[in-house]
């Protein structure tokens, strides 16, 4: 028995596929991105539904768009709701995914009646769109001690509630969270990037680095709960003033020897005074790049990102058995189609 136990393969997620995730607001694939659904053979996505955010973050305005006075008694309102205004290609299994905000989940009282809420609206939006009631669905949220209690009781009167609709639960997984107890749901999705701090000039890449991986690999085997990996297909410029973090830039060309000077691989420093398009992170309203700012371009490379699908495969037999893709989008999609489909 003892042989048996010490030698058992960590089980990985159920009808594993290749699988991506979309995180927009709104629903519509392009000419590229179904492309790639069809020749990559995606078999499941993971589509963000709607955020839970605290009541009071936003206006009365937002809140009373959103209808519903339950929500307010539990002090949670949804947000950010997906809008569906392209049809999801046949054959391919829908997960309705839903992210909490930070610090979203403050005690226990009245998870039991917020899982009732969650499973509501996304079978309301399932309904009205023409989707298939959704098999599984999956919560988001990167919890810690404080509010660890209040989140693990939310997923267990969530899990109850889908299995006796025959139903089941996910959840993803930060690299930080393989160190606390283990969330009680069916299956999870560790989140193989966003490793380091964004906000820090002096990162490498905050997005994947193998170095930020490399720590977390003795954890992977002995976590007990079912696990596929999600890896970032995506990139970004980050602006920073004064040494402080500003906001994600689009548009830009650093290549632009009149505008840019690089610094390093990932590093460059401006040399002229232009506008900044705003991304909504840190200032809507628009942001100036002068001269002497830093911008900082994350993008993993398809060599490192295959080196870490072999090192989380070596670490945890069977855990890229499905491999997630964060997240579709044709910008990343059109130049390394084929190498991404060689991560599945």
């Amino acid at each position: 028995m003892l042989l048996t136990a010490c030698c058992r393969k960590p089980k990985g997620v159920d009808n594993p596929q290749p699988s991506v995730y979309y995180w927009r607001t709104t629903f519509s694939l392009d000419s590229v991105e179904r492309s790639f659904l069809a020749d990559a053979h995606v078999g499941k996505m993971y589509v963000h539904f709607f955020d839970v955010v605290r009541t009071g973050v936003r206006s009365k305005e937002n809140r009373s768009k959103e209808n519903g006075s339950k929500e307010d008694a539990i002090g949670l309102m949804p947000a950010n709701t997906l809008v569906f205004e392209d049809a999801v290609p046949q054959g391919i299994e829908v997960i309705p995914t839903v992210f909490f905000e930070p610090g979203a989940l403050r005690d226990t009282t009245g998870m039991y009646e917020l899982a009732g809420l969650v499973v509501k609206r996304i079978d309301q939006m399932t309904e009205q769109n023409g989707l298939a009631t959704a098999q599984q669905v999956q919560m988001d949220y990167d919890w810690v001690a404080s509010d660890e209690a209040a989140y693990f009781t939310f997923l267990r009167s969530l899990r109850d509630l889908l299995h006796r609709q025959g139903r089941t639960l996910s959840a993803t997984i930060r690299l930080h969270q393989l160190a606390k107890a283990v969330p009680p749901v069916d299956e999870g999705v560790l989140m193989v990037y966003n490793v380091g701090n964004f906000r820090d000039e002096g990162e490498e890449n905050s997005i994947l680095t193998i170095k930020a991986v490399e720590p977390y690999l003795p954890r992977m085997e002995s976590y007990d709960l079912p696990l596929c990996a999600a890896l970032p297909v995506y990139g970004w410029d980050l602006l920073f003033q004064n040494h402080e973090f500003r906001q994600i830039v689009r548009g830009v060309d650093l290549s632009d020897t009149l505008k840019f000077s690089r610094m390093d691989s990932t590093h460059y420093r401006a040399e002229a005074y232009m506008a900044a398009p705003a991304d909504g992170i840190a200032d809507p309203a628009g942001q100036r790049i002068y001269p002497g700012d830093i911008i900082r371009h994350e993008q993993p490379s398809m060599a490192t990102l295959q080196r870490v699908r072999d090192m989380l495969e070596r670490s945890r037999s069977g855990m890229c058995d499905q491999v997630v893709i964060y997240h579709l989008d044709s910008k990343f999609l059109k130049d390394n189609s084929y190498e991404i489909k060689k991560l599945y």
